[in-house]
């Protein structure tokens, strides 16, 4: 531990936290669950960081303790899953993962991360996309399908699948080495559109010259 040379007082190790798998979206009031991951600037190997969820009115939500074993393939990152409870109205609202210091022998200052939790309403319509290569007609595996708040991607068949509320949206496919596809679109019930997605080839000289 390093001490101040003025006063001779013990410095504390600075704190980092990070807040990860955070869902895109939930729905008003339901589960969902995240990880919470604490590291020190020393590596400090502590039996247990306390770390604690607090929503947007600064209101508790969680208290949990990270394990003793270190993120994969990270040097001293200590994690826990946590489960929270989505806010009953729809919004995107910012809460956050602290790390208490109080209880720890060591001085630590405390750490601090915020994220965003976006609450949606209860789905009523399926989405299915299709992405299709427009030139071999081949599926596109993991085209990233965007229709605003919901985000995914499409699996080894080309095909993703949204449950979203009734209402219009603008879809948004896109994939490496393709021109983004878009369709705006009045969700009332089930509907499946298929997205050609045309390669984005670089212009060669006869190209330019023709």
């Amino acid at each position: 531990m390093a001490e101040d040379a003025e006063t001779g007082k013990v410095q504390p190790h600075d704190t980092r936290v990070v807040v990860w798998d955070v869902p895109a979206t939930i729905e008003c009031g339901e589960t969902f669950r995240l990880r919470v991951g604490v590291k020190c600037s020393s590596a400090c190997r502590p039996d247990g960081w306390t770390v604690e969820v607090r929503d947007h009115d600064g209101t508790q939500r969680a208290s949990a303790t990270t394990g003793r074993e270190p993120w994969p393939d990270t040097a001293g990152l200590h994690y826990v899953q946590v489960e929270l409870s989505a806010p009953d109205t729809e919004g995107l609202y910012t809460w956050e993962a602290t790390a208490p210091a109080n209880a720890l022998d060591i001085p630590h200052a405390e750490g601090v991360a915020r994220f965003g939790v976006r609450a949606v309403p209860t789905p009523e319509c399926l989405l299915t996309v299709v992405a299709v290569d427009a030139d071999r007609q081949t599926p596109v595996e993991g085209a990233k399908v965007v229709v605003h708040p919901y985000k995914t991607l499409t699996d080894e068949q080309g095909v993703a699948q949204v449950r979203v509320p009734g209402g219009a949206y603008t879809l948004f496919v896109s994939g490496k080495q393709y021109f983004p596809f878009r369709r705006d679109c009045d969700l009332k019930a089930d509907v499946t559109i298929r997205a050609d997605l045309e390669v984005d080839r670089e212009l060669s000289d006869a190209d330019i010259w023709i």
